[in-house]
């Protein structure tokens, strides 16, 4: 039997979330049940998503957008977006009225055994658990794109902590949710930012038989320049010149079904904010402390793009 999923993102900025999107539609063994977004411009993300899922005929599943604002930063969320031109067009899945928090607790109360994948700001799960402070025991599992564990690098550039977007943009949603006993799968920025799609990879896409895959391939082409100009000109970092985007998003889908590119261990983790900056702390066992958590800490980027790919071929 499939596994049911809600996913929460902020697609619309940085395509990976697009490609997990289409990856996890792609996956028999998972069941999407809801979709909810977060950042910004909340709902015309959730317009964008509705606009995926209807590519892929998912017209069954709801998309509610949540919240535009992290819980206590003032300024707003900070992420490019993609025109919602740039989404295919056609009959959309439903944007309904009821925000996303609610639709969190609806799903978590409805569905059992249900796994919430967050692969953007923490926010509307944080806004869930005010709700219902009983969330943690009605989720089988949460997996989360984020933090900083090891060592995270641009190409030949290390980086200090604060490079992951998507628990960085509100940090105290992600003290709060990765405190309040989830059981937790981390899939850091150590990892992601070690996968890329490459052009040789968009000729493949552009081929494939679903519709929703090859819509992937303008979205990817609309967020390589802007990549190259975040993770280049901004942070100082190398790029490999195949890199089209990275897989951050996509790799978290990939790991609920077939982990079989990442080493995962059991670690503790006390998620901190220190000088404004998010930090995901990884403590030893016997001290007791933090969350106890499944983290990715090692990737064999090949076999996971490769995993990733022939998913979305043959959707």
């Amino acid at each position: 039997m499939s596994r049911p999923v809600l996913l929460d993102t902020d697609l619309g900025s940085d395509v990976d979330d697009a490609i997990a999107l289409a990856l996890l539609l792609a996956c028999p063994e998972l069941r999407l049940v809801a979709l909810t977004t977060v950042s910004g411009d909340a709902l015309g993300r959730a317009h964008a998503s509705a606009r995926l899922l209807g590519a892929a005929g998912r017209r069954d599943v709801e998309v509610c957008a949540g919240a535009r604002e992290p819980l206590a930063r003032r300024g707003g969320f900070n992420a490019e977006p993609i025109p919602l031109a740039d989404y295919p067009a056609g009959p959309a899945a439903p944007v309904t009225d009821e925000p996303a928090a609610a639709r969190i607790v609806r799903a978590a109360r409805e569905t059992p055994g249900l796994e919430l994948l967050f692969v953007g700001p923490l926010t509307n799960l944080a806004h869930a658990l005010v709700l219902d402070p009983e969330l943690p025991k009605r989720v089988a599992r949460l997996h989360v794109m984020g933090g900083h564990i090891r060592r995270v690098a641009i190409g030949e550039r290390v980086v200090a902590p604060g490079i992951d977007y998507n628990l960085c943009s509100d940090p105290e949603a992600s003290v709060m949710v990765l405190g309040a006993g989830f059981a937790t799968r981390l899939v850091s920025a150590d990892v992601t930012l070690q996968v890329w799609l490459r052009e040789a990879d968009l000729a493949r896409l552009a081929r494939a038989p679903a519709p929703v895959t090859r819509a992937l391939v303008p979205l990817v082409r609309a967020w390589t320049p802007i990549q190259r100009r975040i993770f280049v000109d901004g942070l100082s970092g190398t790029l490999a010149p195949d890199n089209v985007a990275f897989l951050h998003d996509p790799l978290t889908a990939l790991a609920m079904v077939d982990a079989s590119s990442l080493r995962l261990e059991p670690l503790r983790i006390v998620t901190t904010v220190e000088a404004g900056v998010l930090r995901t702390h990884e403590v030893a066992e016997a001290t007791g402390l933090g969350a106890a958590m499944e983290v990715a800490t090692e990737v064999d980027a090949d076999a996971a793009r490769e995993q990733m790919l022939e998913r979305l071929l043959r959707a």
